[in-house]
């Protein structure tokens, strides 16, 4: 599995607001999902932008650490409710997987994988790729979360 950036809320960008019945209903999806999965999940509205936080899995894929990464992102924004477009937030969570927190931090600092960011963005914009998660294997994708026997099927498709 190789893990792509994809941003729900560019930097840069503005989401629209929508009116708290929006939020109440997105609120209880969150809620309904974690029942449904067995999985620890709160609603989360403190990160805004997640630009910073990819280009740190960039980084931790390079030190072979990308699921881990992931995984602690993934603990930090929907468990432990941590806003994970900051810095700090984010050079807690690499240390915390086993990732250099200086050099993890420089590169966030420098933007050195903020390219690769993007352009992975722009590449699933070019696919139809319009939300997460999405698998893809091949030329086939599905959107949204997924059963097992769905993600293997897409795999003897492709």
């Amino acid at each position: 599995m190789e893990w792509k950036a994809f941003e729900l809320k560019p930097e840069g960008v503005e989401t629209p607001s929508h009116p708290p019945e929006y939020y109440e209903q997105a609120k209880a999806n969150v809620k309904q999902m974690s029942e449904h999965y067995g999985v620890e999940m709160k609603w989360n509205d403190r990160s805004k932008h997640s630009r910073h936080a990819l280009e740190g899995a960039k980084f931790a894929d390079e030190q072979g650490l990308a699921n881990e990464y992931h995984d602690a992102v993934f603990k930090a924004h929907f468990q432990q409710e941590k806003t994970i477009n900051e810095i700090d937030t984010l050079v807690e969570i690499a240390e915390s997987v086993g990732l250099e927190p200086t050099r993890f931090k420089e590169a966030l600092e420098t933007r050195e994988y903020e390219q690769q960011v993007i352009n992975e963005t722009e590449e699933a914009h070019q696919m139809g790729i319009t939300g997460i998660p999405c698998f893809v294997s091949g030329t086939k994708g599905v959107m949204g979360a997924q059963t097992y026997e769905t993600l293997l099927q897409l795999l003897e498709e492709a």
